[in-house]
């Protein structure tokens, strides 16, 4: 059986110690590699980065953290907290080879192309490989007494089926009813919410407490009170509805949701903290599951505040406050967690190298939040922006990577108790040389067919747009003054400096998130030049009616398309609108040595 077993899985060792030594190593790889990304993104705001693109740097540093990192962690996690056989661990070897070549694919590929066909096809090729994981996983959690983090982890991996349903549904809506239709947005938030709240929470709580009950502390856990957070999850989705259309109806269930969300995780996280004082812990797992606690918590009472629709529109149109939850979810709650968990099972040894690591990840951790948060909350109260705000934020994410660095080191190196050697001090290292040497020729043998891959891709990217845009020619011209109330627009003889200055305080609250005053392209594209390229009324009908403007005018739609983030409403006025004209005007006076090149 063993021989068979190592013929079936000629790229992983057959030890199961050393496959879960090799996975975390893969896991913390493309942690670090989505960090050096993040940091990447921090650096577009201070610097003018060439050749790059941000938007597929965003993607990049997205996917690979949440599918490459985030993935990795929980579902190895799981197989090596559940699995009691060597036979139950190598079921998973062609699943786990199956997701970081998935990873390493989309890698190689979103830099280069962003949503493209071969990043899709990749991204695909991981639905389907997690598809395989949740099948092998509830094997292993039906053979498990029901217990409360058994039930939490079955929840989870429900809610990643569940999550993809979106990605399914984005296909057949693009093709019908366009990108840039709202239900397209609706998929893709569809699948976000599921993977933050249901898959990636729900499951960093299960180890947890699958870890504090086989450490001898017993909760009970009612059926109502799973069946009440199961259906805060799936009912908070409606705050993601409201994003893409406003209704009445969807911020009420929104509301009622989180109140619900909070009463359930009250629950558990009074167990938690119930639990965590008579289970025995080393001291930096405990930092580790207290920075998880009370993200948990933080994440509760911040949704719990969205019970008010004006609170609620103010959470998802101040971009700080977007970027700040994502990383309360995918950087407190479950990094922390299920890192704490690996220390405490000694998969991570606790030396100095892997302390250091974990002050300095949760260093970055805390002030990024800080700067996140506090910087969304000055723009809410219309303080303007704190002087040298990007410049912070990109000091305090340096400390990811080098924290990272720091645990990948500890990973790399650590040594493993090997089972069935009768000296595993002579044949360690060989082992571990073996190991590594044919995991890196097989990563860098992938990464080779993937990166000629995307050069293929890329071309056939463009052909296809090329393709796409020749019949846009003999459609009607969109009306250069766009689609609202403003139908001319008396610019004056020169810059009304204070007008000027007026929507000069607007743009830093509301726009410098997502656009620079220069001609780079950050989430949306650049000021620099808008006055040359657009008509007045066109911009200002863009500022105050841009949900009709992204359904109906063709120019919008096409910048939507390029952009594929959607602008929220931020429900200003014709008054606010023409202050920000009047910046822009004297942003290209002063950028571009121009300004109103569209009506001359």
């Amino acid at each position: 059986m063993k021989a068979q077993s190592t013929k079936l899985n000629p790229f992983l060792p057959s030890d199961p110690l050393k496959f879960r030594w090799i996975w975390l190593n893969w896991a913390f790889g493309f942690f670090f590699i989505a960090s050096v990304f993040g940091l990447l993104m921090r650096s577009f705001h201070i610097w003018e980065i060439p050749v790059l693109e941000y938007r597929n740097i965003l993607h990049t540093h997205s996917h690979i953290a949440m599918l490459g990192w985030g993935f990795l962690i929980l579902t190895g996690g799981m197989v090596f907290s559940l699995a009691k056989a060597e036979n139950e661990i190598r079921k998973f070897g062609w699943l786990f080879i199956g997701a970081v070549v998935s990873a390493l694919g989309m890698l190689a590929s979103f830099p280069v192309q962003g949503y493209g066909a071969v990043s899709i096809s990749f991204a695909t090729l991981h639905v389907l490989i997690s598809y395989g994981f949740v099948y092998r996983l509830l094997i292993l959690l039906n053979s498990e007494k029901s217990t409360t983090g058994i039930r939490l982890l079955r929840l989870a991996l429900g809610f990643l089926v569940i999550s993809t349903l979106g990605l399914w549904a984005l296909g057949p809506i693009n093709a019908q009813l366009g990108k840039m239709h709202e239900l397209s947005f609706m998929s893709i938030q569809w699948f976000l919410h599921f993977q933050l709240n249901g898959w990636f929470v729900l499951g960093a709580l299960g180890l947890i407490f699958l870890h504090f009950e086989r450490s001898g502390y017993q909760f009970h856990w009612p059926k109502y009170q799973e069946i009440i957070l199961a259906g805060s999850v799936i009912l908070t989705y409606a705050l993601a509805v409201t994003w893409a259309e406003p209704s009445p109806l969807a911020f009420q269930i929104n509301g009622l949701a989180v109140l619900i969300q909070l009463v359930a995780y009250s629950f558990l996280i009074l167990a938690l903290f119930r639990g965590f004082w008579k289970v025995d812990l080393l001291p930096i797992v405990r930092i580790l599951l207290i920075s998880a606690f009370v993200s948990l918590l933080l994440k509760a009472a911040l949704q719990a505040i969205l019970v008010f629709p004006s609170i609620a529109v103010i959470s998802y149109t101040i971009r700080m406050y977007v970027i700040g939850f994502l990383h309360l979810v995918l950087l407190g709650v479950l990094t922390m967690g299920i890192s704490g968990l690996a220390v405490q099972k000694n998969w991570i040894e606790d030396t100095v190298i892997s302390r250091s690591g974990w002050a300095l990840l949760l260093g970055g951790f805390v002030i990024s939040e800080l700067l996140l948060f506090g910087q969304g909350t000055l723009i809410w109260l219309k303080l303007g922006f704190m002087e040298d705000y990007h410049l912070y934020l990109f000091l305090g994410s340096c400390l990811f990577p080098i924290g990272l660095g720091s645990l990948l080191i500890q990973v790399l190196f650590q040594k493993i108790p090997f089972q069935n050697i009768s000296n595993p001090k002579i044949k360690f290292q060989k082992i571990t040389t073996q190991t590594m040497k044919k995991s890196l020729l097989w990563s860098a043998g992938i990464l080779g067919i993937l990166l000629t891959a995307c050069g293929g891709g890329t071309e056939q990217s463009a052909t296809s747009t090329e393709t796409s845009s020749a019949p846009a020619t003999e459609a009607a011209a969109p009306d250069p003054k766009g689609i609202g109330e403003i139908k001319s627009v008396d610019l004056g003889t020169g810059i009304d400096a204070s007008l000027a200055d007026a929507g000069k305080a607007i743009v830093d609250m509301k726009c410098t998130a997502c656009h620079q005053l220069n001609d780079k392209r950050l989430v949306g594209p650049g000021f620099q030049g808008v006055t040359n390229r657009r008509r007045p009324e066109w911009i200002m009908n863009m500022i105050t009616n841009v949900d009709v403007m992204l359904e109906q005018d063709p120019t919008a739609q096409k910048l939507l398309e390029e952009c594929l983030t959607r602008m929220p409403n931020q429900n200003l006025s014709q008054a606010d609108a023409r202050g920000i004209l009047e910046f822009m005007r004297r942003n290209d006076e002063e950028k571009a040595g121009e300004r109103d090149a569209a009506v001359k």
